[in-house]
């Protein structure tokens, strides 16, 4: 437990102490995750394909279009977790795990990008017509990212629960 001190009770080093750290705001983060039905159904959609049987073409076309559309969701997501689910208090009023939201906040930027870099070789791959062909490492790099973000989602709920048992 942290105690506040009023300000006639500080020392001068409490004081020049306006460090701020980074918690997670637990009920707006979870919020957040429980409002965006399109994110969890082109990720569920996106999952479906990869373990299709389906004629490979059409698998690729899918693939191409799943990825491209979970980017867009995956880009409001971030947006709405990082402008509403994080949040910067001061160090001393802090009760969460600080180093953890810092890591998982950052990790929206690597797998924003990671998942970019994708739906860019996955268009070009259809583009020049070898979607077909690459089809193997386009599911491959999907189920990576996938198991990626889903430690994601485990450690954002870890933070969650953590700061609801925290007060």
């Amino acid at each position: 437990m942290v105690a506040v001190l009023s300000n006639s009770h500080r020392t001068d080093t409490d004081r020049q102490d306006n460090r701020v750290v980074l918690v997670v705001n637990p009920a707006f983060l979870q919020e957040i995750k429980d409002s965006n039905p399109d994110f969890g159904r082109s990720l569920h959609q996106l999952r479906q394909v990869c373990e299709c049987r389906e004629e490979p073409r059409q698998v690729a076309i899918r693939i191409v279009r799943l990825l491209d559309e979970l980017r867009d969701h995956l880009a409001m997501q971030f947006a709405l977790e990082e402008c509403y689910g994080y949040m910067e208090v001061p160090a001393d009023a802090s009760r969460g795990n600080t180093a953890l939201a810092e890591t998982a906040r950052a990790e929206h930027c690597s797998l924003y990008l990671e998942l970019s870099e994708m739906v860019e070789r996955a268009e070009e791959y259809q583009y020049r017509g070898i979607a077909v062909a690459n089809l193997q490492q386009l599911i491959q790099a999907t189920r990576q990212f996938d198991a990626r973000l889903q430690e994601h989602e485990r450690t954002e709920n870890e933070l969650i629960e953590g700061s609801f048992s925290a007060y």
